[in-house]
């Protein structure tokens, strides 16, 4: 099993991808069309909102004891799986 501290670094650094990647793509969203743009922002607003979940779920981790921080990470590993599928799927979709 992955130590906490092992675990938040690991999550962070893939935070950080994730923010750069969503920057790239609310970057991309302002090229096409109005009506495109509005999708564009409505996704971008989703992932913006896992986002800050995830980073709540972050900080959370990094108060929890060590004994506590396990229960914490599968609520983590959920919004970390949603984040990186979401993220997925906009590049998809603004392709």
């Amino acid at each position: 099993m992955m130590s906490r501290d092992a675990y938040v670094k690991r999550l962070k650094e893939q935070l950080d991808r994730w923010n750069g990647e969503i920057d790239r793509l609310e970057a991309r969203s302002k090229q096409p069309l109005a009506q495109a743009k509005k999708v564009y922002a409505r996704q971008l607003d989703d992932l913006r909102e896992q986002q800050a979940q995830l980073q709540r779920q972050l900080a959370e981790l990094q108060r929890a004891s060590e004994h506590a921080w396990t229960h914490i990470q599968t609520g983590a590993e959920k919004a970390w799986k949603a984040l990186d599928a979401s993220v997925k799927k906009a590049w998809s979709e603004f392709d």
